[in-house]
């Protein structure tokens, strides 16, 4: 793949369930002004949304706490090593929500809704994930017969997110319009980047805080 590859919003799987369950509601429908503003900030989405991904495939070698990609030391540690062994090749990605969607999240910032500010992030959130999913379908379909993992980003697991510099290297410069800033974050703030294992045995065995040994996360599920 030699360019970044945009496509309609309509062809993500999302819903307004689907934030409520990011917003931390999990299972249980909001008030109705909650989901009145929710479903207006998804119709206004889709018209104004576009978002895309990359990525490119280099020869690896997984090691015990490292995967090294093209001469590359990427320090995954162990979990996310563990999930990628017996692959081939990997895949080093960005996805992103896009930067028509941080203008429009910076107009909403702008009028100092508080409720709307949080509701767009969680929505924002949810858009970039289903861009990964979707990339990863992309993927599966150009590597076959070969299959592949699920994607794993820095910043999680004991990947120091600073190691975003490293995936960068590889990929063209401003990438689906994302660039990092000094702390090694991306904007568009609504970007992710990382890795794919692929080859012939691979498991697509989503990591969890189940299997992760960060117990300081902040996201981390009791």
């Amino acid at each position: 793949m030699n360019s970044s590859i945009y496509f309609d919003i309509h062809s993500l799987k999302f819903d307004e369930h689907s934030v409520y369950r990011e917003m931390g509601y999990g299972e249980t429908l909001p008030d109705d002004n909650v989901c009145n503003i929710t479903r207006g900030l998804i119709d206004s989405s889709y018209n104004i949304v576009k978002p895309s991904f990359y990525y490119s495939i280099f020869p690896c070698f997984v090691n015990k706490e490292s995967i090294n990609v093209a001469s590359c030391e990427l320090n995954t540690d162990r979990t996310i090593s563990t999930l990628l062994r017996k692959s081939e090749i990997v895949a080093l990605f960005v996805a992103t929500a896009g930067e028509e969607f941080q203008e429009w999240f910076n107009s909403i910032k702008a009028t100092d809704d508080s409720l709307k500010m949080f509701i767009a992030d969680a929505l924002g959130s949810v858009i970039v994930e289903a861009t990964g999913d979707f990339m990863e379908e992309y993927l599966q379909k150009e590597i076959l017969p070969l299959k592949h993992t699920n994607r794993f980003s820095p910043g999680y697991c004991g990947w120091n997110v600073i190691e975003q510099k490293k995936i960068f290297s590889f990929l063209p410069n401003d990438v689906c319009g994302i660039k990092l800033n000094e702390s090694s974050l991306m904007y568009p703030i609504k970007s992710i980047s990382g890795v794919i294992g692929i080859g012939r045995d691979v498991l697509t065995k989503k990591y969890g805080c189940s299997i992760c040994k960060k117990k300081d996360c902040y996201l981390r599920k009791k």
